[in-house]
């Protein structure tokens, strides 16, 4: 089956285009459509979707990468109408249709789909008054199908919607939303999909809401105060896991675009080696400096000890005494020193003193003024110091040294013995190996400060930075996250039990009972159809991505029943390297191309920015994927990532060209003119 043509009226920046497609085969089965930025691409991709699955659309824009400001059905439509619209009738009308054909035992065979929507002269949308045509080509004619048909034709032709995003897709979207939610999670969401998961999900929640209203219809008071409570436990559970993983997902996001710089810097240092060598140079330059530090204060220690170290023991042992008795004395003496001013103070305070005077009496005035009594006050306050103490020195031996440089030499000296003369030799060796070190870093340093971009690797300094800092908070959320989705987990089996329990006491509840049971038994059949196609999935997204990725980084990918993926090297171990945007790009569209492998439709694929970030190998091996499958391949490029000369070379594999260009319009909207057999050139 392929996608024969496409037509678009008043759709966006598309005011009336056709876009027709030849059958793929004898190896050309790719389609090149090339557009600017803005000029129409996603357009194109999102006209399929609504094409086809109408309402169900707007749903599955985001697991495709179509994050569209508007999620709502009709905000959606009247967004969508061409600027400058022309009325019909007092009423303006926007339709897209797609014709798909599929070559069945030799006989042509096909379906078209058309829809239309109609909005009044205020351009608001008519939201019953939207219309569906659908048509079946046999034996070269179109013939209408009856409308209590068109869901039954649909269904025969149109993929299943889950399955869409597995084939319509926009290329870097689809890996920066796995990125952002996690590969894990969006892998589960996927895979529900793929299994059709989704549909027995709608009914648990149906079966929830019926219990819930038959249980408050029948329970006793008591019994649904309890559930009451245990639900509003519930409620908060999930608000503050809700709350959680919204942070988690904002830091994901900023470490995605943190990611993102980082390997453009990386590009632009030369990509490959130098990444290493200017993510790490600057740290290991930092590193080195530090320790060479520590090496010369070891060394300079070590020389202060060194005169000390060819001295007998026993005048060591003397020196340390006489030096700790110096000192003390230092120390007595500066406190002495520290006081005194206050002899002076004391003089003052005991001439003035009234009871001096009175026992001096007449004569008070005369002894008090004789500069013999203040001398001998102040012989009498230098007796308060000398003679000296037992434990300071008589004498001063060592007159140039301060009371610090005593304490100093002290230490030296007990650390003679944890530091032999030869240490200094070992020392300077090993500073003299690090100042290599440094050397060899400050000449590659210099090398790339040559080339003009140390602006570069200042800029790249810096996304290291805030990526190892995102990445610890990450790693915080992660707990938090774990621990609120227990907490939750935990409250929801309590809401599970008293519902279990009240259902169990009353004979009326029976009903309730039993959709409680086939809530058990859709979970348990969830668990085991995951259990079925995961370990499919893992061995063809694995034979996919040898044959796409140029290294060998990734020998294994192993899914597990949770959507949990896990990478091994040739080796057999799990690997946890950090992927780079090009590899996990390769990585996600592998999975994208299992899991479209997996669900057995031979179904076109519509690929919106395809090869975004990727280098020149993986951009090869991915052209190498798609040539060899059977299906169509509509790849919407625009001239940075499939170039003029990248053209040339899948020429062999094209079938078809398009080339979309925009003209601005004066409502600052856009009309998008569409050439065939032609691209950039």
């Amino acid at each position: 089956m392929w996608i024969h043509s496409i037509r678009l009226r008043n759709f966006k920046s598309y005011d009336d285009a056709f876009f027709s497609f030849p059958e793929p085969k004898d190896g050309q089965n790719i389609v090149l459509i090339g557009a600017q930025n803005g000029h129409g691409k996603t357009t194109l991709l999102e006209a399929v979707y609504l094409c086809l699955y109408d309402k169900d659309a707007i749903s599955h824009l985001t697991r495709a990468g179509l994050n569209s400001n508007e999620t709502h059905y009709p905000d959606f439509l009247k967004a969508a109408l061409h600027h400058q619209a022309e009325p019909r009738y007092g009423r303006y009308a926007m339709s897209l249709e797609i014709e798909m054909r599929q070559n069945w035992r030799g006989e042509m065979r096909g379906l078209k789909i058309k829809r239309a929507w109609h909005f009044d002269y205020d351009k608001k949308l008519q939201i019953n008054d939207n219309e569906v045509f659908v048509e079946t080509h046999k034996n070269g004619s179109y013939q209408p199908v009856d409308d209590d048909k068109v869901g039954q034709y649909l269904n025969a032709y149109a993929l299943p919607f889950d399955y869409a995003p597995f084939f319509f897709f926009d290329g870097e979207k689809i890996v920066q939303a796995a990125q952002h939610s996690g590969a894990g999670n969006w892998l589960n969401i996927a895979l529900k999909g793929l299994l059709g998961v989704t549909l027995l999900d709608r009914l648990r929640n149906s079966l929830s809401d019926y219990r819930t209203k038959f249980i408050s219809e029948n329970a006793s008071q008591k019994m649904q105060e309890d559930l009451d409570r245990a639900e509003r436990a519930l409620h908060t559970a999930e608000a503050q896991l809700e709350v959680c993983q919204e942070e988690y997902d904002k830091v994901q996001a900023e470490l995605e675009v943190w990611s993102i710089k980082r390997d453009n810097l990386t590009q632009q240092l030369g990509g490959g080696t130098d990444i290493r060598t200017s993510k790490d140079f600057l740290q290991q330059k930092m590193k080195l400096d530090q320790e060479i530090e520590e090496f010369n204060g070891k060394v300079k220690a070590a020389v202060k000890a060194m005169p000390l170290a060819f001295l007998p023991r026993g005048r060591l042992e003397q020196l340390q005494i006489q030096l700790d008795q110096e000192k003390n004395r230092l120390n007595h003496e500066a406190g002495k020193d520290q006081i005194a001013e206050k002899v002076d103070d004391f003089w003052g305070a005991f001439v003035s003193n009234d009871k001096v005077k009175e026992v001096l009496g007449r004569s008070a005035s005369v002894i008090l003024d004789d500069p013999m009594m203040k001398a001998a006050v102040k012989d009498c306050w230098e007796k308060l110091f000398y003679p000296l103490p037992q434990e300071c020195a008589q004498d001063i031996q060592h007159n140039y040294l301060s009371v610090n440089a005593h304490a100093e030499i002290q230490n030296e000296i007990g650390r003679l013995g944890s530091m032999p003369q030869d240490k200094i030799g070992s020392l300077l060796e090993e500073a003299d190996r690090r100042e290599q070190e440094r050397k060899q870093v400050q000449e590659e340093f210099d090398k790339l400060k040559g080339t003009n971009k140390d602006g570069l690797v200042e800029q790249l300094k810096q996304a290291n930075v805030e990526i190892d800092q995102l990445a610890g908070k990450k790693g915080n959320l992660n707990n938090q996250l774990a621990h609120q989705q227990r907490n939750y987990q935990k409250y929801k089996t309590e809401v599970a039990r008293l519902q279990d329990s009240i259902s169990d006491s009353n004979p009326r509840l029976l009903k309730s009972r039993r959709a409680g049971e086939v809530d058990k038994v859709i979970v348990r059949l969830t668990e085991e159809l995951m259990k079925q196609k995961v370990g499919e999935v893992g061995e063809v997204a694995t034979r996919i991505n040898r044959a796409i990725a140029h290294d060998e980084r990734i020998d294994k990918i192993r899914i597990d029943a949770g959507g949990k993926m896990a990478l091994f090297g040739r080796d057999g171990c799990e690997t946890r390297v950090d992927l780079s945007a090009g590899q996990m790009q390769i990585l996600i569209m592998s999975l994208v191309s299992a899991l479209a492998e997996v669900t057995c439709y031979n179904a076109p694929f519509v690929i919106d920015t395809p090869l975004a970030r990727l280098d020149e190998a993986h951009r090869q091996g991915l052209f190498r994927h798609w040539s060899s499958l059977q299906q169509q391949v509509i790849l919407l490029s625009q001239d940075t990532e499939i170039t003029a000369q990248v053209r040339r070379q899948l020429e062999p594999h094209i079938s078809r060209t398009y080339l979309v260009e925009a003209d601005s319009l004066d409502s600052a909207g856009a009309r998008s003119r569409v050439t065939a057999d032609f691209y950039f050139e």
